[in-house]
């Protein structure tokens, strides 16, 4: 990512180690933390976010940020997701393969619509949506049995699934 970025190359430096790049947490030899809020970031996030197999915290807020890609499905350990602020249009079918991920922030993006596996996220306790274009949820927002915060403002919703009846019933703050 460094090398394709010019952003990044101004602050992690070639001759610095990796651990003390600005926004980096390694563990073990590991990167386990990445903290690139606000680093100017243009532009779709590279494949090789994949190889991060033990990321568990990935926070890309108030980037520039227009498209992730499928490989994010490979960081089974990511706990918190961040992707406020950005200029996303559409999330990958593979963001259905994050188990783990315990939160998901995507306020402030274009997203017109969420995909299905949206619904595999079996651990999931917070989904912000607000300040998007989504028209419509899928059925499947109705599977996350562990949601206790769902964040649908400020979009172009015209109805919602009757899912979400079932979500607030199992105790799920919706606010829309």
């Amino acid at each position: 990512w460094r090398a394709m970025c010019p952003e990044l190359q101004e602050r992690w430096p070639e001759a610095a180690r990796p651990e003390h790049w600005e926004g980096v947490t390694m563990e073990s030899g590991r990167v386990v933390e990445l903290e690139l809020q606000e680093f100017e970031l243009i532009g779709a996030v590279p494949a090789e976010i994949g190889r991060l197999s033990a990321l568990r915290y990935l926070n890309l807020t108030d980037n520039q940020l227009t498209s992730v890609p499928a490989e994010i499905g490979q960081l089974t350990a990511l706990l918190l997701l961040d992707l406020e602020e950005n200029q996303l249009t559409s999330l990958p079918a593979e963001i259905g393969q994050l188990g783990s991920l315990l939160s998901l922030t995507l306020e402030g993006n274009q997203l017109t619509s969420l995909p299905a596996e949206i619904g595999q996220l079996a651990s999931l306790e917070s989904l912000t949506l607000d300040h998007n274009q989504l028209t419509s949820l899928p059925a499947e927002i109705g599977q996350l049995a562990s949601l206790k915060h769902l964040y649908l403002g400020d979009n172009q919703l015209t109805s919602v699934p009757a899912a979400i009846r079932e979500l607030r019933a199992a105790g799920c703050r919706v606010t829309v």
